[in-house]
């Protein structure tokens, strides 16, 4: 279906009769009409009810793109909403035929021609170079800034133009699902060495995360990148592992030397072996050692066996670790889940208490799942940045819908959950409210071997950071003595240089 939009406001250029007329003669099978002037509390109420009605494959007309919004921010905004949804758009004024999946960063370079009144007013007010930017200048511009080589106000110095400009055609390009992948950098590339995957300040590393996607979806690659930026300043680190996907991030990718000492408890790939009556003595030896590991469960084989483990781990490393320590839990939902068994009570209690109180003794938890509507909401609403890639699932989006209802805006949180099932395989929206932070972004390629997918990434050696090194014999024999007595004097002289 063909239908018409127009604005009627009082001393537009084109009168409301000639604008309706111009879309009737084009074919509109109906004209909405917008009064603008009116005190509504929406500033557009005509159109925010037009775009809940369409069906994908329906086409909006509107006499000129400054019909949809009066600045290009908003024209944006809007256009992102049509693609999102399968509808296309049309302009008379501009020549403009848009097909459902237009890229964005094209509207904005359409609206910069001069042809949208609201467009160039806003040019013109936002200060800067008054030529548009040409389609390579854009292009370098997002290049630049997404691969990490320039920050955005860096290249808006360059180019002379606000930062404002340079934040609308990054959000069109990420907005876009046709849109190429930006290119992954490593971390030793001489990135922005201040910011997380283009956008987060490295202080968002000491936050509470949640990272969610279905399988496939490349979360476990995107954390296995944020935790190597943790490692890389020297940070304290256990992984929990119930799948046996991590054991690569004590392995350099590609045969390279490993870029950081990581020790691998249990799992086909162990450095030290381990065993379901272990966890009370990983606990207070992770607790207390200035290291990174993986703890690997994957072959404990039953989920009696699974809780028991973890209840005795998380109650022991609660009751010594005092320094900053990430604990990341991968396939969260199975250590705190919504519906929880009689014998994993006191484990759910543990997890909620790391999660809710535990930054006072230096707990930094990050929890990964593919089903989030499974995680207990109780945890998951505890995270302060949210990490979402591809999610199919209605119950999962609307785990997500609570947890944005509790966080951040729910209006922009209607749009991104609707968009969420389009995600490319390493792509996700990055949600901190703290940092007031919103974007669509493509995760960097690791340092590490990706163990937990079978393509092979280019990689090199980054800093190793303040660990400790790994030496696997004393930490056997540590884990041992821990084992045999329950006492953490064995953990003394791990330190020490191996002989």
């Amino acid at each position: 279906m063909l239908i018409g939009y127009f604005r009627n406001c009082p001393g537009c250029e084109v009168p409301a009769a000639a604008q309706r007329r111009a879309l009737a003669e084009a074919g509109c099978d109906q004209v909405v009409e917008e009064w603008s002037g009116l005190e509504h509390g929406d500033e557009q109420p005509e159109l925010h009810g037009l775009l809940a009605r369409l069906l994908p494959g329906d086409v909006v007309m509107v006499p000129h793109l400054d019909s949809l919004g009066r600045s290009l921010p908003k024209l944006v905004q809007y256009v992102q909403r049509l693609t999102e949804a399968g509808i296309g758009l049309r302009s008379l004024a501009e020549a403009f035929d848009a097909p459902a999946r237009l890229r964005a960063v094209e509207t904005v370079a359409v609206a910069g021609q001069g042809g949208s009144q609201g467009a160039d007013s806003h040019r013109r007010g936002a200060g800067g170079r008054p030529p548009k930017l040409s389609p390579d200048e854009q292009s370098d511009i997002v290049e630049s800034v997404l691969s990490g080589r320039h920050t955005a106000a860096a290249m808006a110095k360059h180019y002379q133009v606000s930062p404002a400009t340079i934040s609308r055609l990054l959000a069109a390009q990420l907005a876009d699902p046709a849109a190429p992948a930006p290119s992954r950098p490593a971390i030793g590339d001489g990135v922005a060495a201040d910011r997380i995957v283009g956008v987060l300040p490295l202080s968002a590393l000491e936050e509470r995360l949640a990272i969610v996607g279905t399988s496939g979806s490349g979360k476990t690659y995107a954390a296995k990148g944020l935790i190597e930026r943790v490692m890389a300043g020297g940070g304290r680190v256990c992984v929990v592992d119930p799948l046996g996907v991590w054991w690569g991030l004590a392995r350099g990718a590609d045969g390279a030397p490993p870029p950081f000492p990581v020790a691998v408890f249990g799992g086909t790939h162990a450095d030290v072996l381990l065993s379901p009556g272990m966890g009370a003595a990983l606990g207070r030896l992770v607790g207390t050692q200035p290291m990174a590991c993986v703890v690997d469960v994957s072959g404990f084989g039953s989920a009696a066996a699974l809780r028991g483990f973890m209840t005795a781990f998380t109650e022991a490393l609660y009751a010594v670790n005092t320094e900053p320590l990430h604990l990341v839990l991968d396939e969260a939902d199975l250590w705190a889940p919504q519906r929880t068994q009689p014998d994993g009570l006191d484990l759910l209690g543990r997890v909620e208490e790391i999660v809710r109180r535990g930054r006072v003794r230096g707990f930094v938890p990050w929890l990964i799942t593919q089903r989030p509507a499974v995680l207990h909401k109780d945890v998951l609403s505890q995270a302060d940045i949210l990490v979402s890639m591809k999610l199919t699932s209605s119950q999962d989006r609307a785990a997500i819908g609570r947890w944005i209802e509790g966080q951040a805006d729910r209006t922009e949180g209607r749009r991104i959950l609707a968009a969420l099932p389009q995600l490319r395989r390493g792509e996700g929206w990055v949600w901190a409210p703290g940092d007031g932070v919103l974007a669509r972004v493509a995760f960097p390629r690791i340092l590490t071997l990706d163990s937990s997918q079978t393509p092979r990434r280019e990689a090199r050696p980054g800093a190793a950071g303040l660990l400790a090194t790994v030496d696997a014999p004393a930490l056997g024999r540590a884990l041992a003595g821990l084992a045999a007595d329950g006492s953490e004097e064995q953990t003394e002289g791990l330190n020490d240089p191996p002989v």
